[in-house]
């Protein structure tokens, strides 16, 4: 593993050379502000709530925004592809993937996805007519020239164990990546020692000189499969069966033991799985035998269920993004002119 880590090291840090360098170039999109919410590690991070805070906190700036995303695990057979253009969703999720999806029925903007992420800006500024895009995990993505890049640490696993993949979490090497960007959030703030949370801002801020926010990931309500909110006491006392498909499924407990369930157990999928009728009757299989109260899943999860699912017992957990110290976006103004 320690070899294959240095053989990523070596080529990430070749490839960032390069652009650093301007040997290979970013492409610049005229008269759009290009804002990337990314992250330094894979996966775990808040980045959909993020996307989502950050939007409608740009629509209250007065921006016309429009959400562009990689769209990954999608199917599709064009590109780019309109999710949504603020009103109506266009695309399942199959096509679309999971988080540009969760995207369209949360926000009210284009949501576009592209493998090139430089195509899905152009189509966005030309059949919207947007002055600023909220480009959901393009970090690395170094052949689109973006005006700031916010980068998300996870306070439960800040520097990705310190190696890079496949042995560690990280993307690329932290301390290099870190200089490239904008300002940082500390994200999961709550499921951590407030010392650890200061332990981290102080090396962001005067190791690397950059803004710092914190957020939290707070539940906000419970709910049905007809999105009917229920009471988040009902949980209390409660034998609770959890399943998703994260990068990161410990934090998802961590979040509904705050909830004081008697007891709970959890299955686990990879990241942005696609669930099958077999995988449902296996979950199934797992409250019976454990004789569960309550099933519960995540927003994420839920879009990728079969449609014919018939669970009584199965609920969705849904988690705000809540920024506790926000110095984000501080030297941003309203509305830009397109030209």
């Amino acid at each position: 593993m320690r070899i294959l880590s240095f053989i990523y090291y070596l080529i990430t840090s070749f490839r960032n050379f390069l652009y650093d360098k301007g040997i290979l170039p970013a492409k610049k999109i005229s008269g759009v502000e290009i804002i990337c919410i990314g992250n330094i590690t894979v996966g775990g991070t808040g980045k959909t709530p993020a996307v989502q805070y950050f939007t409608k906190k740009l629509q209250k700036m007065g921006r016309k925004v429009a959400v562009v995303s990689r769209g990954y695990r999608g199917k599709r057979k064009r590109e780019p592809l309109l999710v949504s253009d603020g009103r109506e969703i266009f695309a399942t999720t199959r096509e679309s993937g999971d988080e540009p999806f969760i995207h369209a029925l949360n926000l009210k903007v284009p949501v576009i996805v592209s493998s090139n992420r430089y195509k899905g800006c152009l189509f966005a500024k030309k059949h919207f007519g947007i002055d600023t895009i909220v480009l959901d995990d393009g970090f690395q993505h170094r052949k689109l020239s973006r005006d700031r890049d916010i980068v998300l640490i996870d306070a439960t696993n800040p520097f990705g164990w310190g190696e890079l993949l496949p042995k560690g979490m990280l993307r690329e090497d932290f301390k290099k990546a870190a200089k490239r960007a904008s300002e940082f959030i500390i994200t999961k703030s709550d499921l951590v020692s407030d010392r650890e949370v200061e332990r981290i801002k102080k090396y962001l801020r005067k190791k690397l000189e950059k803004e710092v926010s914190t957020a939290k990931h707070g539940v906000t309500s419970l709910c049905d499969l007809k999105g009917n909110p229920k009471p988040l006491f009902w949980i209390k006392g409660k034998r609770v069966l959890l399943f998703s498909g994260l990068a990161n499924p410990l934090n998802f407990e961590k979040t509904v033991i705050s909830l004081e369930p008697s007891y709970i157990e959890r299955v686990d999928f990879m990241d942005h799985h696609n669930f099958k009728k077999r995988d449902i009757e296996l979950i199934q299989k797992r409250a019976d035998s454990m004789q569960a109260s309550f099933i519960i899943t995540t927003e994420k999860d839920l879009v990728k269920l079969p449609r014919d699912l018939n669970i009584e017992n199965l609920f969705v957990l849904k988690i705000e993004f809540t920024v506790l110290e926000d110095n984000s976006l501080k030297d941003i103004g309203g509305k830009i002119d397109n030209e």
